[in-house]
């Protein structure tokens, strides 16, 4: 026993409550379907939207530092502060700081050290993301006399 629904000119054509509650479950299963694309869509785009800040981060300190270094004479290790020329660089928690600055954040290591009088290695890391993978970089710099 179906019930049917009729228009108004009287016709016997109409939709059964079957085939309301079919197509009613098939759209459904395709906005569900639709919807969790786009959520793993934008999933994928964070996730590399903080990897590539990540390296990025890195990148512009060591660039930073790169740029300093190959342009002085003048290159102290403290503690754990690099002095290069007039410019000073120490980890701060996560943040990296040049001069009180902020200069790059999330970086999880900064190492420096200098295994001969005129070389200087310089290596630089992210913080883990999700997944536990860092970014890293290093440098071994020769240094002016």
């Amino acid at each position: 026993m179906f019930f049917r629904l009729q228009f108004i000119s009287g016709t016997q054509k109409g939709l059964t409550l079957v085939e309301l509650v079919i197509a009613a479950s098939l759209i459904l299963l395709v906005l569900s379907l639709s919807y969790s694309i786009y959520l793993f869509g934008v999933q994928g785009y964070l996730e590399n939207a903080a990897v590539i800040e990540n390296q990025s981060n890195v990148r512009i300190a060591l660039d930073h530092i790169t740029y300093n270094v190959r342009r002085t004479k003048e290159v102290k290790i403290t503690d754990d502060t690099l002095i290069v020329g007039s410019e000073s660089y120490k980890l701060s928690k996560d943040i990296l700081m040049n001069k009180g600055n902020q200069l790059a954040v999330g970086i999880s290591e900064f190492v420096f050290y200098k295994p001969k009088p005129s070389l200087l290695y310089i290596g630089i890391s992210s913080m883990p993301d999700r997944k536990g993978n860092c970014f890293s970089l290093e440098a071994y710099f020769h240094l002016l006399e």
